[in-house]
């Protein structure tokens, strides 16, 4: 998930294209899942559906001229011979600078909040059934959620939906133990809670290798989740507070959750992930959401200590290689 830091950095680059590109580059960003007709709309699509700065500087619309500006005009000079990679690098520094900076002068900045980031976490042991949660399945309407404005309602809906999320997908390793013949058992994990043309982009970092993996289609972006949980073991635990989830309202109806916590395999933490979904109603079935899209960031060796090597051993095989299937 962006710190404000570098949507606002982002959000100051990006001024400096074109309509037409900023709409171009709106629809390589989003899938095309939001259509945006002001510049303004296309900036801030791009900002909520980005989860790795560096992909978006590397974006063929972002050019190198657009880049040395925005250092320029940040009092950040680089050799007019810099390429656009190191001109990237730059930026990433100034963000980083500025982070560092603004948490010094925020006495409300605990270092035990970075800690948590890499706490080991046991997987809770409840097995309550999603269904459970209150009005959060995708066929809730949330109608206990008021809409007093746009950012509001979203993040009142995402603070709902995605707990439901995870323990339903919970729920299918649970089900996959407890009696393997039936994994789903009695959850309601399936295609139907996504669009027809869905996408799930997952991105995975162990140490200095990165890998990538896309799907589209409800039923192949539902047993690529479902095979996460049950054949790899992976448990994906979200940090619930508003602090690991975040949700917006765009004007088009679409509601963007992000969410991130920490990664467990057979009772071992492993990492931290970062999640984005993409939320639309859908009309044919009395107009409740479906996830029209979701972005998933798995990070592994970097975040664990020399100590903690044995566990990234732990790990499934396929999060280390270049074909994670």
């Amino acid at each position: 998930m962006l710190s404000e830091i570098e949507k606002n950095g982002i959000r100051s680059l990006l001024q400096r294209l074109t309509k037409e590109d900023l709409i171009s580059l709106t629809d390589t960003v989003t899938n095309r899942a939001v259509t945006v007709e002001t510049s303004k709309e296309a900036i801030d699509a791009i900002i909520s559906f980005t989860m790795n700065v560096k992909v978006l500087l590397r974006r063929k619309k972002v050019r190198r001229e657009h880049v040395f500006q925005y250092l320029a005009e940040n009092q950040v000079f680089v050799p007019s011979t810099a390429d656009k990679q190191q001109l990237i690098k730059k930026v990433m520094e100034l963000w980083e600078q500025k982070s560092k900076e603004s948490e010094c002068s925020d006495p409300s900045v605990s270092s035990t909040s970075q800690d948590a980031r890499v706490t080991t976490i046991e997987a809770p042991t409840s097995t309550t059934s999603p269904n459970q949660s209150p009005d959060t399945t995708v066929g809730s309407k949330a109608s206990d959620v008021k809409k007093d404005n746009n950012e509001d309602y979203g993040q009142k809906y995402a603070e709902q939906w995605a707990p439901w999320f995870y323990d339903l997908l919970k729920q299918c390793g649970v089900n996959m133990i407890q009696d393997p013949s039936q994994p789903h058992g009695k959850s309601d994990w399936g295609d139907h809670h996504f669009w027809s043309d869905s996408v799930l982009n997952i991105e995975v970092t162990c140490g200095s290798q990165k890998t990538e993996e896309n799907h589209s289609g409800a039923l192949s972006v539902s047993r690529r989740l479902f095979s996460l949980v049950v054949r790899e073991s992976i448990y994906l635990n979200p940090n619930l507070d508003r602090n690991g989830i975040k949700g917006k309202l765009e004007p088009s109806g679409m509601v963007i959750v992000t969410t991130s916590g920490t990664v467990h395999r057979n009772s071992h933490f492993v990492g931290i992930f970062n999640q984005a979904f993409g939320l639309l109603r859908d009309p044919s079935v009395n107009n409740n959401y479906r996830i029209k899209f979701t972005n998933l960031s798995l990070r592994s060796a970097d975040y664990l200590s020399p100590s903690q090597s044995n566990v990234y051993s732990s790990y499934p095989s396929h999060l280390a290689s270049s074909t994670w299937r």
